[in-house]
């Protein structure tokens, strides 16, 4: 463990910047908002993705180069504009010679110290987990959706456009605009510009900050909305939050989804202030005006880190939403007032209806549906996984669960956190569909997440946190009724039985989870394909040390050199394994080798500025015969006029693309 952590000490400035980048731009809007506290540093991450990408769409549209200062600029914008908001609402109560409202309450010593103290704890669970996990600062993540993310990181950093509207020509360069939520890689390549990290170290420590600082926050502050200012409850939610398999760990592993890791750690803050927005307190400094004003700003950030999460968001807040307004047409029947209420309730019925009728059928989300995961499980099997925390058939979390179960009993006693319950049952039955049922139904239900029971897996533990600490705060409120245990509080109680569950689980299964990460990590993974093995690394070196920084290399992507210009700086005619490629692109993936003897590709390769041909081996996925597309990219024929630069005894060779004449198809003089 020594000799790793040795390794990762150089990644400790980029680590460390990737944590300012996810919480200080947005820590000066909520400060500005008014809040304080756990709220106030619980909620800041998801403003910070929020205004980070936000910012890129409209650095963009504006021609202005992606940079760290232009990133911060909404923050201070947003922050400087609030902060304005409340100075005028103050000037204005004084000349109206109105009384001040009373100030919020604080969460006090105690709450904040707890806090600080739990989120340590997560921390360290949390970063052991990636070290342990990822073996390297520098290790890549040998997966498929990798590719592009890696591959989005660098173009941003070489061209200087971080928007969502754009990222996707990346796979669709004939396109004008393509979406795809780059909230993940505007963070990733705000660290490649401050910090002077890779692209690999970059991506690792905003991972590993996502999983061990980000999502503890976030889930902190749903707990402090949820269970109130309980100093106990605030210091169990972040070590919990490490414990679940499903979220962070899988989305670390599989995919790689690291832009659903970004929107899913954000969602326990954003469901917050939902049921803030709704209650009829204030919690704390976060009133239902600031909730409702922060909200929208929270909305986007989800949006741009994966529209899926806001799916997730909607599925798990339609449920303390309804709450309240079942709460409030309560209210109003046993007031009498039968004439707003019963045309209240029935338009919102109908309301709901039709949304979910649309959503279920609306040829909008044609291309979602036709994501076909097969079954995997019985339905039996399925409930059994979600109620032990071991989704996608990982091994059971027995103390966490224990703990969960618990929680949903004690939540049926508690108005307050009632809603936690149909909730959790909500997430654990889109799990259970997509795991188990492959009907036409359950392909509708669940195509907002492209039928995939990984992101719906990740969905449980949003709500498996603050029930867990629902079951920790019933545990120590049992325990208190004991003879000798009641002086110590339900509090301290709850405390001790958090560092019960913390050393019954092993550390919150921090060594099972980084077995789980490992698996995509491996550098030479045993019986399974990889992208990019050491000895093409070390290869790659060579070939930028060769290739000037303004040249375009083509190669066949399913040899990993996909992720040379990540690796490297040095741009790659293909940047991912699959896209829809322009006609250029495909004329030169299938006839690069005839450059000097056909003048159409010998136009198109002039015109495309590719000079070099990186060759390898195809050993991502054997026998996908998607690697077969690009028979222009073989290793070329010596009498073909291309110049052996560099090669190495594993196959891979580096090539430059002989000179040719467009106009007479033949080799240009000189």
């Amino acid at each position: 463990m020594a000799e790793l952590l040795a390794a990762w000490l150089p990644a400790l400035p980029a680590a460390l910047v990737a944590v300012a980048w996810c919480v200080l731009p947005g820590l000066l809007v909520t400060t500005a908002l008014g809040l304080r506290g756990v709220l106030a540093w619980g909620t800041a991450p998801a403003v910070s993705v929020a205004t980070v990408a936000v910012g890129a769409v409209v650095a963009s549209a504006a021609a202005l180069p992606w940079s760290p200062l232009v990133a911060l600029v909404p923050a201070l914008a947003l922050a400087l504009l609030l902060a304005a908001a409340r100075w005028g609402r103050a000037r204005l109560r004084l000349r109206r010679d109105a009384p001040a409202p009373p100030p919020p309450a604080r969460d006090g010593t105690p709450v904040t110290l707890a806090a600080i103290a739990g989120l340590a704890v997560a921390a360290l669970v949390g970063a052991f987990t990636v070290v342990d996990g990822m073996s390297l600062p520098t290790a890549l993540s040998q997966t498929y959706d990798a590719v592009f993310h890696y591959s989005a990181v660098a173009r941003i950093v070489a061209e200087g456009d971080a928007s969502s509207l754009t990222l996707g020509t990346l796979t669709s360069p004939g396109a004008v605009a393509a979406f795809y939520p780059a909230a993940w890689h505007d963070l990733v390549s705000l660290v490649v510009l401050t910090a002077g990290a890779s692209v690999p170290v970059a991506s690792n420590a905003v991972a590993g900050v996502m999983a061990a600082v980000v999502w503890p926050l976030s889930c902190t502050a749903l707990v402090r909305v949820v269970a109130g200012p309980s100093w106990a409850a605030v210091a169990a939610a972040p070590v919990l939050a490490t414990g679940f398999i499903a979220f962070p760990w899988s989305l670390l592993s599989f995919g790689v989804l690291w832009p659903n890791l970004v929107g899913m750690s954000l969602v326990p803050a954003v469901l917050a202030v939902v049921v803030a927005a709704v209650g009829r307190e204030a919690v704390g400094p976060l009133t239902r005006a600031r909730a409702v004003v922060l909200l929208p700003v929270l909305l986007a950030g989800l949006a741009l880190g994966h529209p899926s999460t806001v799916f997730s968001l909607a599925v798990i807040g339609a449920f303390p939403v309804g709450w309240s307004f079942a709460r409030m047409l309560g209210r109003m029947l046993r007031a009498g007032r039968w004439a707003v209420a019963v045309p209240a309730g029935l338009a919102a019925v109908a309301v709901v209806t039709a949304v979910v009728g649309w959503l279920l059928t609306s040829p909008v989300f044609d291309d979602v549906r036709s994501f076909d995961w097969p079954a995997f499980v019985t339905p039996l099997d399925a409930v059994r996984e979600t109620a032990l925390g071991a989704t996608n058939s990982k091994g059971p979390a027995w103390v966490v669960s224990v703990v969960v179960l618990v929680g949903l009993v004690a939540a049926l006693w508690r108005p307050g956190y009632r809603w936690l319950v149909p909730a959790h049952l909500a997430s654990a039955t889109l799990y259970v569909l997509a795991a188990s049922s492959e009907s036409p139904l359950t392909a509708a239900i669940t195509a907002f997440w492209y039928n995939d029971s990984y992101r719906l897996a990740a969905m449980i533990p949003v709500t498996g946190v603050p029930l867990a600490v629902v079951g920790l705060l019933a545990v120590g409120a049992l325990l208190g009724r004991l003879p000798g245990l009641s002086r110590i509080g339900t509090d301290g109680l709850t405390a001790l039985a958090t560092v019960a569950v913390l050393v019954g689980s092993g550390g919150m299964y921090a060594r099972t989870h980084a077995s789980f990460v490992d698996d995509s990590y491996l550098a030479v993974p045993a019986g399974r394909s990889e992208l990019v093995d050491p000895a093409e690394r070390a290869f790659y070196d060579r070939v930028a040390a060769i290739v000037p920084p303004d040249a375009v290399v083509a190669q066949n992507p399913w040899t990993g050199s996909a992720l040379l210009w990540a690796l490297t700086g040095r741009e790659v005619l293909f940047p991912h394994l699959t896209g829809d490629w322009t006609a250029d692109q495909d004329l030169i993936g299938r006839h690069l080798d005839d450059v000097q003897a056909d003048p159409a590709t010998c136009a198109v390769v002039t015109r495309s500025d590719v000079r070099y041909l990186l060759v390898g081996n195809a050993d991502f996925w054997p026998g996908d015969a998607r690697s077969l597309e690009y028979p222009g990219l073989a290793s070329p024929d010596p009498r073909s006029g291309f110049e052996l630069l560099a090669s190495d005894r594993f196959g891979n060779a580096l090539y430059r693309v002989p000179a040719c004449d467009p106009a007479a198809g033949s080799p240009a003089d000189g």
